[in-house]
């Protein structure tokens, strides 16, 4: 049991279902309720649509695996699941299963939505991840960024169909839904950003297995000093924008918001760009990149804070 978790890796789609239900209950509900909108997708169904993303998610970790297999046992021997507990006819079998599954939820919940367009994303997705696997994950920045694109469609796609389901009540009130849409794109463009650093980071830490299975990541291709810059050119880049964004919240009182985005997001940046300027060996990506998912995660849990403010009838525009 233990080794289907970690092939699926569970703290990973732990993360997701924590992060679209946040998305879910601590954003759209109360803002809904504050512009006296009912939502118009039910509980059930929405628990549906979460449960579509973890199964294309985790059927993407087994691909992945799957076709990463020979570079794993040269840059990490000692997590290897494949092959040692499980074998990889079992892996393509859950992927396929997985997938199968997750298409058919997504096609019902798009029928249930009104749109039959949505049903697409729960066939290119699937799709995107194989290619991801077998081919863009090995290309210079390419496979770094459909990675970081999912990872905002994580948080974007429980809007999406609230939006699509909510149909004509979408016009009643203009200020809410742009309330609603501007909270989760920021939401959605700090996952991009973090995944995005967190890629590339997790390629430096590859590179020897990388270099020997001919990948042509940033860390091969143009080396590490570069890498490192990158990887700190982003971090400025994240500083900045939460720092934007903490000005714009402190002049709608969001005090309590301001002080915690400070110690959670801003000061481990920080913290990642003193890393990454000493970063030398392979166990100081390692560092790195569970830094970075922690400080991802910090960022997601700040949604608490804002349902709160939501609650009070602060008003975000």
């Amino acid at each position: 049991m233990l080794a289907y978790l970690r092939l699926f890796r569970w703290p990973n789609l732990a993360v997701v279902a924590l992060t679209q239900y946040l998305v879910r209950y601590a954003i759209i509900l109360p803002l809904l309720s504050q512009g006296g909108i009912e939502p118009a997708l039910s509980h059930i169904y929405f628990a549906l649509l979460v449960l579509t993303t973890l199964l294309i998610t985790a059927a993407g970790y087994a691909i992945n695996d799957y076709f990463d297999l020979r570079a794993d046992r040269i840059n990490k021997p000692d997590k290897i699941v494949l092959g040692k507990h499980i074998s990889r006819r079992t892996a393509i079998f859950y992927h396929s299963l997985f997938n199968v599954a997750g298409v058919v939820l997504g096609v019902i919940l798009s029928l249930v939505v009104g749109s039959w367009q949505l049903a697409f994303i729960f066939i290119i997705i699937p799709f995107l991840l194989w290619m991801y696997s077998i081919r863009y994950k090995k290309k210079y920045f390419i496979g770094n960024f459909i990675v970081a694109v999912l990872a905002a469609f994580v948080v974007a796609i429980v809007w999406v169909f609230e939006f699509q389901a909510l149909n004509g009540a979408v016009a009643a009130d203009p200020a809410t839904i742009n309330s609603i849409s501007f909270l989760v794109r920021s939401y959605a463009f700090f996952a991009f950003l973090t995944t995005l650093v967190r890629e590339i980071i997790k390629d430096a830490e590859d590179i020897r297995g990388d270099a020997k299975t001919g990948c042509k990541t940033i860390p091969i291709v143009s080396g590490m000093g570069t890498t490192k810059r990158i990887i700190i050119f982003f971090n400025i880049a994240l500083i900045a924008l939460i720092i934007a964004m903490q000005v714009y919240l402190l002049r709608r009182d969001f005090d309590l918001l301001f002080v915690y985005l400070i110690f959670a997001v801003q000061v481990p940046f920080i913290l990642m760009i003193n890393k990454t300027i000493n970063a030398a060996e392979k166990s100081d990506y390692n560092y790195l990149s569970k830094f970075a998912k922690l400080t991802m995660l910090g960022g997601v849990l700040s949604m608490v804070i804002l349902y709160f403010y939501i609650l009070e009838g602060f008003s975000i525009l």
